[in-house]
């Protein structure tokens, strides 16, 4: 019987890169902050620990499997449309603004939500990205989604096809979001990618709320 060589097999196996072993410790240690409420959103969990943006994708699957381990299918869905509802009260906001003062005559195509949420493919941490389809100032926007309480605003100049835009980031609920101010004219209330052009789903505030009834089984 011929002795084993003791690296014969050990030889073949594949060794586990240290790199790696320690990207999924630190996210599976983000995701359990976020999870169990120690860290208010994803990327204060990720900036608390000084983690790349590259591992996000590795964190929210941590966070799905300890969710969907914790609270099942159906409170995935009802934390999905919380998601999606705080979507739906910024749009609803806007729209309300200017119905408000829909006597001054102000061009206002409408405010939308794009991207996969709009047809409610959208995950707990997925931030949201909305439109605003009129010529108000964007610190007037961000004044009256402060009685909301949007909070954490800050702003900045996006580059895109149409030019540059201006855009706002904030937080609702612990929902991030950006709202890009669309002036009339600039661009379209069905523009593709705003950045990547290409076809984006759309959802006015009635949409959104059609896809959280249906995501929670309301009729």
């Amino acid at each position: 019987m011929c002795p084993k060589n003791p690296e014969s097999e050990s030889s073949n196996r594949p060794e586990a890169d240290p790199r790696r072993l320690e990207d999924d410790r630190l996210a599976q240690s983000i995701a359990t902050d976020v999870h169990t409420g120690r860290a208010s959103s994803l990327s204060r969990a990720m900036l608390l620990r000084n983690a790349p943006s590259e591992l996000e994708g590795l964190v929210k699957r941590h966070l799905a499997a300890m969710r969907a381990a914790s609270i099942g299918e159906l409170g995935l869905n009802r934390l999905r449309a919380d998601r999606l509802r705080a979507g739906m009260e910024i749009l609803e906001c806007l729209d309300s603004l200017e119905d408000r003062f829909a006597d001054q005559g102000s061009p206002y195509l409408g405010s939308r939500l794009a991207g996969r949420a709009a047809r409610g493919q959208i995950e707990p941490e997925d931030r949201l990205h909305l439109r605003y389809h009129g010529v108000r100032e964007i610190r007037d926007l961000a004044a009256e989604l402060e009685f909301i309480d949007v909070v954490e605003i800050r702003f900045s100049i996006t580059r895109s096809r149409y030019g540059m835009l201006e855009t706002m980031h904030g937080i609702l609920d612990g929902v991030e979001f950006d709202l890009r101010r669309c002036p009339p004219g600039q661009v379209m209330i069905d523009a593709p990618n705003l950045i990547r052009g290409g076809d984006v789903p759309l959802a006015s505030a009635d949409g959104v709320a059609g896809l959280i009834a249906g995501m929670i089984g309301e009729d």
